[in-house]
């Protein structure tokens, strides 16, 4: 069975989310005045507009994912090039994101064209309808100047990915002032459809289910610090009225006490495997001799959390257990998979 790489973010999290850097601004959102500030979205921008600056953001995903990510460094802004060297750049694409690809169909998602016509400070503006949260996003913007947003999606084995792109005209052409990278659906499923899971999961009752699809929803949607997804906070509400589950409190990693035998957990969270989301607990063991040894010692962390927590069939279509070595870098992966596919 083969997944995407994945990497350790925040408390329960099997994705990457990826801040290439932060442009020296000021991030903080502003009070939105009243006709000084507007935003044109996808298909209320001109045709020469949105085939402009969608062209520069996918040209530099694109290089920024090929074998020379230097060329997608020269289409950043003065002011961006200030805030990373072209060497950490070059660092974070070739051996931190283009490990997880290969990336494929690379598209722009969505476009947005917010416009700041008074004041000094980047202000927040909304782009979209307010009738609904997943109709609208919020983005920061600088007065005064042209600058767009281009949320570049692609595609990997399992996961879908999202370079928000943060465009700025300077000198009578598109530049990059930042980028971000991030995973925002696992197997098809996105935010939305995690946090509807963990609705369901907690009028059943099933809380530890819950604070993890939550927090994993949360995730999905996090966009960085200067484009947010109207969702996030409906996402954020719903992980916050749960509790976290004995096991999952406190800073990793988790100490867990179940039945008789202790588990050393460095991480435990959602992951897309072949249309399904499995359950992934990485926990930590002394150095093995050989295969058998390591499949046995994943083994009791199966048999124990199953015992103590049999709920979590109802959400994942199985446990994905890795055995990481101590004071090593070798890594063991055992796969349970549940008797029925989970919903």
């Amino acid at each position: 069975m083969h997944f995407d790489s994945v990497r350790i973010g925040l408390l329960i999290c099997l994705f990457g989310v990826i801040l290439l850097f932060t442009p020296g601004c000021n991030s903080r959102s502003q009070s939105l005045q009243p006709f000084l500030a507007s935003c044109k979205t996808d298909a209320q921008i001109s045709e020469n507009d949105l085939t402009a600056v969608d062209k520069v953001a996918i040209d530099f995903v694109r290089n920024a994912l090929g074998p020379n990510p230097e060329s997608a460094y020269l289409m950043f802004t003065a002011d961006g090039k200030s805030n990373v060297n072209s060497e950490n750049f070059v660092t974070k694409f070739k051996q931190g994101i283009q490990r997880d690809g290969p990336f494929q169909d690379l598209r722009a998602a969505h476009t947005y064209l917010p416009q700041v016509t008074a004041g000094t400070q980047e202000q927040r503006v909304v782009c979209g309808n307010l009738g609904g949260p997943e109709s609208w996003v919020a983005v920061n913007a600088k007065p005064g100047q042209l600058q767009a947003y281009v949320i570049v999606e692609a595609q990997t084995l399992n996961n879908t990915w999202a370079f928000v792109t943060w465009l700025l005209r300077e000198q009578g052409d598109w530049h990059v002032q930042y980028i971000q990278a991030t995973i925002t659906a696992m197997v098809g499923k996105d935010a939305e459809d995690l946090r509807r899971m963990a609705d369901s999961e907690m009028q059943e009752g099933h809380n530890f289910n819950a604070y993890i699809l939550y927090a994993a929803a949360s995730q999905l949607a996090a966009r960085g610090p200067f484009l947010q997804l109207g969702i996030q906070p409906e996402i954020q509400k719903g992980l916050q009225a749960l509790k976290p589950p004995p096991v999952l409190q406190g800073p990793p990693p988790f100490n867990w006490e179940l039945g008789r035998l202790s588990f050393k957990v460095l991480n435990v969270g959602p992951i897309g495997v072949s249309k399904n989301i499995y359950l992934k607990i990485d926990h930590e063991i002394e150095p093995w001799a050989t295969d058998k040894d390591s499949d046995r010692k994943n083994q009791e962390p199966i048999s124990a959390f199953s015992a103590s927590y049999p709920e979590y069939k109802h959400a994942f279509a199985g446990l994905v257990v890795t055995a990481h070595e101590r004071g090593g870098t070798r890594g063991y992966g055992t796969v349970l998979e549940n008797d029925a596919a989970a919903k």
